[in-house]
């Protein structure tokens, strides 16, 4: 891809790539149905799974996404924050979420434990890790690896995000 470097970034991030969208629109949708309990978001979420995975393959990643959520949902310092599906704008908690699963998948330690520390309270950081770790070895499995983000693009990125939550729900958060 033109204007990519080495760190999957170019001037600003691009999700087109199957990994990177199954994380990103999967969380955006996921936590959307829990902050607002409709299952359109999940419907839409399974979806997506299924045409990307296949429908076995996508109901496991689905599996590994929805625990992921709740368990992120239930284990965070404050109440999570999403961008509405298909939006351009990537938030503070959607960056940390890319890049918690890519620093999994990727046996990066210091940017597993960067975003970590920046999600969920210290005590709960081993429960996110074993829901986030599950999540990103499934989609692993199926050949879904997402581009490795170093820390220090992490926080570049962390410095040019927005609050998120343009969400039609009308900001409605996961907590």
């Amino acid at each position: 891809m033109q204007g990519e470097r080495e760190d999957g970034f170019g001037r600003e991030p691009s999700f087109k790539r199957p990994a990177e969208r199954l994380v990103l629109e999967g969380y955006r949708y996921w936590s959307s149905g829990c902050a607002t309990r409709s299952t359109e978001p999940w419907a839409e979420a399974q979806l997506l799974y299924c045409r990307v995975l296949g429908d076995r393959d996508g109901r496991q990643g689905i599996i590994a996404l929805a625990d992921f959520v709740k368990t992120l949902g239930e284990c965070a310092t404050c109440p999570l924050r999403r961008f509405h599906s298909g939006s351009r704008a990537i938030c503070r908690d959607e960056t940390l979420v890319i890049g918690l699963i890519a620093g999994l998948q990727n046996g990066d330690d210091q940017t597993t434990a960067f975003c970590l520390h920046r999600l969920c309270c210290p005590q709960l950081c081993d429960t996110v890790a074993a829901a986030a770790g599950n999540f990103a070895l499934t989609l692993k499995c199926f050949d879904k690896v997402m581009l490795p983000v170093a820390v220090h693009v992490l926080v570049r990125l962390l410095a040019a995000t927005r609050d998120g939550d343009d969400d039609p729900s009308g900001g409605a958060v996961l907590h």
